[in-house]
């Protein structure tokens, strides 16, 4: 099953795929030169804004700013447009590793809801003058967007979205609530899933996104979240006029349109639920090679390096398997919907495992904010398990993929 219907191969098509960062594969030189200026460009953005973000609870517009300025947005999504709507899906995952790997879990996750969430959304389906404009300025990083689609009746039920978006003679009024509106703060627009109301009223299952203005988001609850911090996270009201150009796709598409979006979001989480595993790893181990105890050093404690040496393990699995899921995404039938539904939920836990096990191998230390970031990354963490999907929902795609070998139990199983 493909992210969505893939379409036809063009010469465009076949130039786009072999320039992309993982055509030779996701290894080599030219991926570890790429890794390095990523990670140069990354921790040059994050560094003079991280604390500040963390304390006053508000993603720093500023860092977005500084990216599309170097032209990292624009390098993603080179090439990129309906015809061939992937971008360079393997630039995505190195951009999303290393800024995990950073341990700012609210500044990578604000990152990638800019650059994964809302640029793949434009990129694919903003056929309009006003969404092209949206688009180029976003990739410039003078532009700030995020995507809202769960209401205080829960996040889960897309098909149970109550914000309506009406008709007007000139484009939609939109009403309703968005509860967990991230980057609600800091945007200038907002991608929300509605109802349409095209003049008899709500239809069910009938659903649009659109573009709408920071002007018509009023901020009812600022939630108040236990990580990730630096992402600022708003329980918002909605009351807007938008024109008709603010539709991005088609009435009615906008379930899949917003669902086109949430893939590239959540093989991201995965990416950077790796370098967040990384870093952890990493940490630990330092730990263990320099505290000594019992006469030693702890890592002389065959019980402590054998369990890093398990999440190392789980960790190369896990690594190598985003990296192919970016080489799939493109292709048709390799990797979609629910191959990255899988990946999510399996990085997403593997990221809680490894942080909270990480922490628990500094002993006292790794509990004490002031000394260690591990219970910020511990808490940080979490969230994967929650944004972009839970567990329980993506499990469902998958299972409804789910396929019976009936050749080989009619072959082998005999129950008498």
């Amino acid at each position: 099953m493909s992210v969505v219907d893939t379409p036809a191969d063009t010469p465009a098509d076949t130039s786009a795929r072999t320039s992309r960062l993982f055509a030779a594969g996701p290894f080599g030189e030219r991926v570890e030169e790429a890794r390095e200026r990523v990670a140069g460009l990354l921790r040059q953005a994050f560094e003079p804004v991280a604390q500040q973000a963390e304390t006053a609870g508000l993603f720093p517009r500023e860092l977005l700013a500084g990216l599309g300025a170097a032209g990292l947005f624009r390098e993603r999504w080179a090439q990129a447009d309906a015809a061939d709507p992937y971008g360079d899906p393997g630039l995505g995952v190195l951009i999303a590793e290393e800024s995990g790997r950073l341990g700012h879990a609210g500044l990578s996750v604000g990152l990638s809801l800019h650059c994964e969430t809302v640029l793949s959304v434009l990129t694919r389906y903003g056929d309009t003058p006003l969404l092209a404009e949206y688009r180029a300025r976003a990739l410039e990083g003078r532009l700030v967007g995020c995507l809202g689609a769960s209401e205080p009746t829960g996040g889960s039920d897309l098909n149970g979205v109550r914000t309506v978006a009406r008709r007007t003679a000139g484009g939609w009024h939109v009403t309703g609530e968005k509860k967990y509106l991230s980057l609600g703060l800091v945007c200038d627009i907002a991608l929300l899933l509605c109802r349409l109301d095209e003049g008899a009223g709500p239809v069910a299952g009938r659903l649009g996104l659109l573009a709408v203005p920071a002007s018509g988001l009023t901020p009812r609850k600022r939630l108040s979240k236990a990580g990730t911090a630096a992402l600022d996270t708003t329980w918002m009201v909605v009351d807007a006029e938008v024109p008709d150009e603010a539709l991005v796709g088609r009435p009615g598409s906008g379930l899949l349109v917003a669902t086109w979006g949430l893939n590239h979001e959540r093989l991201s989480i995965a990416a950077q639920a790796v370098g967040g595993a990384a870093r952890a790893i990493g940490l630990a181990t330092a730990h263990l090679q320099r505290r000594e105890q019992f006469g030693g050093p702890l890592m002389d404690q065959q019980a402590l390096r054998l369990r890093l040496a398990e999440l190392s393990s789980r960790l190369v699995a896990l690594r190598f398997a985003v990296y192919a899921a970016a080489q799939g995404v493109p292709v048709p039938g390799a990797c979609g919907t629910r191959e990255i539904a899988a990946l999510k939920t399996t990085a997403a836990r593997f990221v809680a495992e490894a942080t909270s096990e990480c922490m628990h191998l500094f002993g006292g230390a790794g509990y004490l904010e002031d000394e260690t970031p591990m219970s910020r990354m511990w808490r940080d963490s979490r969230l994967a398990r929650i944004g972009g999907g839970t567990d329980e929902m993506l499990w469902e795609l998958v299972a409804g993929g789910l396929v019976p070998d009936d050749a080989a139990y009619d072959e082998s199983v005999d129950l008498g």
